[in-house]
């Protein structure tokens, strides 16, 4: 399998107004198609059929990560770890109705999730005067999409309409691919001493499937408790492309030895094929949410709870972590509401889809805003607003600011002339250890979301 570039974190989508005004947590008291991502169950409380689309997010990334591309050991030069990113991401596009069985709704969506884009230059240059001097460059440009299409049913059980107990599942369709670019260039004296380069492309697309079940509880008018899970996303198919040159010469008038490993060499390949495969992609996730709901609004905290059952040669990677969100909407008017959200999106190292470059693990806080337009009421106790005719438009803009610390491992270039101790500090068979490098990643994202009802 190709190399898969995980920036590490688990974002959630935007998927509905809910999700736009409150920052994601939503599981208790999501009725809109989002609910076909987030808690099936939701679709249960669907009185008219409806269109969302939620997302697009535009996403700005600032990351400070000095020392990632590292010149001799110890350190004679560092690159200066600086980069900004910019991605426009459309997340999600849902549809909802009300079947002929009036306890049955059925909703149907295209999500886009855990979209990964990152680009990365370095540059390091030994100091003036050194033996020989060393000029280092290296780049990566990767992308993580996954697509799903997904359609769910959800319905009300039991005969209680006091403490209302709705259920409901969701399963599907998996679309997965990814691409890496990388290379690198280092000289020494301007090749007069020795040069290297090494470039590659490849990509993955991958076929999978993805089940999901929820449900959400009423024991009394004011608290709503959810409750969902998601398993891990497996591809049964994967096709795969990659393209790699590489060549080093050494230093002019090193006797050729075919059995040097730093001899002058030149190489490179071109593949392609597709397999049957079982590979978990996608975390799974279990979802817990207790939401206090009142005529001035609601607030709900969740708390997510991340698995991995995912092999790959026999290799199971079992770890798993949880986040948290809190969210809250006050009512400033019929037509407007204010959110206020608060979330982490804590990390894990993948063994299993290592970078050519960097491997991250940053944890990631954050506080989130949004505003919500409405020509009608947006309530999770939806009584009202459903008894209003004619056809209901709803808007929201959301802010949300993270801040994530944590480390990054890049490369070590030796300075000497030596193409066995190029290593990348993410080879597992690395023959010595690499020094994690410190990095900060100050993060804005701004989400947009519309709603039309019939």
């Amino acid at each position: 399998m190709p190399t898969i570039p995980p920036a590490g974190n688990t974002e959630e989508v935007n998927a509905g107004i809910y999700v736009t005004l409150t920052g994601g947590a939503v599981l208790a008291t999501v009725y809109t198609g989002a609910a076909l991502w987030y808690n099936p169950a939701g679709l249960a409380r669907i009185d008219k059929p409806s269109l969302e689309v939620t997302g697009v997010t535009i996403n700005l990334q600032v990351i400070k990560n000095p020392g990632l591309l590292t010149i001799g050991d110890p350190p004679q030069a560092t690159s200066e770890g600086a980069g900004f990113n910019v991605a426009v991401i459309p997340q999600a596009i849902t549809f909802s109705l009300k079947l002929k069985n009036e306890n049955l709704k059925l909703g149907i969506g295209l999500f886009n999730s855990s979209l990964r884009r990152e680009f990365i230059t370095e540059q390091a240059i030994s100091p003036a005067g050194s033996s020989p001097e060393v000029e280092a460059y290296a780049g990566r440009n990767s992308q993580l999409n996954f697509f799903h299409i997904s359609s769910g049913r959800a319905g009300r059980f039991g005969k209680n309409r006091k403490q209302k107990v709705l259920v409901g599942g969701a399963f599907d369709l998996v679309i997965a691919s990814s691409r890496v670019d990388e290379s690198y260039a280092i000289f020494y004296d301007k090749g007069e001493a020795g040069q290297l380069n090494a470039s590659q492309v490849e990509t993955l697309t991958g076929f999978g499937l993805q089940p999901k079940a929820g449900l959400q509880w009423v024991p009394i008018p004011e608290i709503r408790i959810g409750f969902s899970v998601a398993a891990p996303t497996y591809v049964f198919a994967a096709l795969r492309r990659f393209s790699n040159g590489y060549s080093q010469a050494p230093p002019a008038g090193t006797p050729f030895d075919p059995d040097d490993p730093n001899r002058q060499l030149a190489d490179g390949g071109e593949g392609r094929g597709g397999r049957g495969t079982w590979w978990a992609v996608e975390p799974g996730n279990l979802r817990l949410g207790v939401a206090y709901v009142g005529k001035w609004g609601w607030v709900e905290a969740d708390l997510i709870y991340y698995f991995r059952l995912r092999e790959q040669e026999l290799y199971l990677d079992l770890r798993g972590f949880v986040n948290g969100r809190l969210g809250s909407a006050f009512r400033v008017s019929k037509h407007v509401k204010l959110g206020l959200g608060a979330f982490t999106d804590f990390s894990q190292v993948d063994n299993l889809a290592r970078l050519p470059l960097a491997t991250r693990k940053i944890d990631f806080f954050g506080v989130h805003l949004g505003i919500l337009y409405s020509t009608r009421e947006v309530h999770p106790d939806r009584q009202t607003a459903e008894k209003e005719e004619g056809v209901g438009l709803s808007i929201a803009v959301g802010i949300r600011y993270s801040h994530g610390r944590g480390e990054t491992l890049g490369l070590t270039v030796p300075d000497q002339y030596n193409p066995s101790l190029l290593q990348s500090c993410s080879d597992p068979n690395t023959p010595r250890d690499c020094t994690p490098v410190a990095t900060k990643v100050n993060e804005i994202g701004i989400n947009l979301g519309a709603k039309v009802a019939f």
